[in-house]
């Protein structure tokens, strides 16, 4: 935002507005991702996510206003909607006592990516500007293209159903409505996600806070590396575990475990302990978001598997607005203050232990119980 010239006590509203506009335009094509890929090709849906994000990589590389940037953000709808997909296709290729490290193991996948990037693009952007990062992220999504293209088979007697894609939605629609394991995992997961996406577009704000404007970038690119370190440690650990103790136990620790560290945040004074807290966070939440996919794909039939769990895209998308746009409220009634968003955040989260206690309480199904093939 400073680099296209947004001044600088305008920084920080201009950032939950784009974070909550790149979502709008994804959100009424999240039933079809699922139902195009049961219907046609998972590999097409999969591999036309990375495409157009290298497009709008690129663009971003090359926008000099920040008008521009405010018409390229909501294009980001068109990236998303291929995990459900993904994770369909995992839960069909994975033996079902090692579905929850399954999903946990390729769960790391986007932790590890966290740890990485920044900790190589913090120096590049402190260095060379931020939208040298966006060409090189560019780069690296045509490489991704070129290896889900050359390396991923789609198995070619999966079978395909032969509902039209509108009968698709509306029964996946209809699955999530009807199916109280469904229901219960969307809310929680929505609750999670809020929480996040309270503070997450602003964890860059923060970090300078703590830290000053000297090397802002690199002192972001080492909280988000061991965030992502953690993550991808952690969260298989805890997928093997869910295997073994049943999977709602270990995502009801991973909740508090989250509550925890969000109020943690909130007080602390200094970048290291800040760093320390935020990886703590990194294994909470991303065994929490790998726990509730695992209780969705145990306890969904095959047939409405693909577009249910792609579905779980609607609260991504939800919480992504409501969050951007209550957190970018709260930061003019605060004057800025980021400290009273981590305690929201902490307050939120704690709600999204509820429909899955609730459901259990209740004598409701919930798949994945310590013993995996009952």
């Amino acid at each position: 935002m400073r680099d296209l010239g947004v001044p600088e006590g305008d920084a920080a509203t201009t950032v939950g507005l784009l974070s909550a506009s790149a979502l709008l335009l994804g959100l009424p094509l999240v039933p079809f991702w699922g139902a195009w890929a049961d219907r046609y090709n998972r590999k097409t849906i999969i591999v036309r996510s990375a495409i157009i994000e290298g497009i709008l990589f690129c663009a971003l590389g090359l926008a000099t206003q920040i008008w521009q940037v405010f018409l390229i953000a909501p294009l980001t709808g068109l990236v998303l909607g291929n995990t459900g997909v993904m994770l369909a296709e995992i839960t069909d290729r994975s033996p079902r006592v090692r579905l929850g490290f399954a999903i946990s193991l390729v769960g790391t996948a986007g932790p590890l990516g966290i740890a990485l990037g920044p900790a190589f693009g913090g120096p590049l952007a402190d260095r060379y500007g931020v939208q040298s990062l966006f060409l090189l992220d560019a780069a690296l999504a045509a490489f991704a293209v070129v290896m889900l293209t050359t390396l991923y088979h789609e198995r070619p007697d999966r079978p395909r159903t032969g509902l039209t894609v509108m009968q698709l939605v509306r029964r996946s629609l209809l699955a999530v409505i009807h199916t109280p394991l469904a229901r219960a995992v969307f809310a929680a997961y929505f609750f999670l996600l809020l929480g996040q996406r309270v503070i997450f577009p602003f964890i860059e704000l923060f970090v300078e806070q703590l830290n000053g404007p000297v090397l802002a970038a690199t002192a972001v690119g080492f909280v988000l590396a061991a965030y992502g370190v953690a993550a991808s440690i952690g969260s298989p650990l805890a997928g093997r575990l869910g295997d073994r103790i049943g999977y709602l136990r270990v995502y009801s620790s991973a909740v508090v475990i989250v509550v925890i560290a969000l109020l943690a945040s909130s007080a602390v004074q200094s970048l290291l302990p800040f760093d320390a807290i935020y990886a703590f966070y990194g294994i909470g939440f991303a065994t929490a978001s790998s726990m509730l996919f695992t209780l969705l794909a145990t306890g969904l039939p095959a047939e409405v598997r693909t577009p249910v769990l792609n579905l779980a895209l609607f609260p991504l998308y939800i919480a992504g607005i409501i969050g951007s746009s209550v957190s970018t409220a709260v930061l003019r009634w605060t004057s800025g203050d980021l400290r009273p968003l981590w305690v929201l955040a902490a307050v939120v989260t704690a709600v999204a232990a509820v429909p899955l206690l609730a459901l259990r309480r209740s004598g409701g199904n919930l798949a994945g119980h310590a013993d995996p093939a009952g």
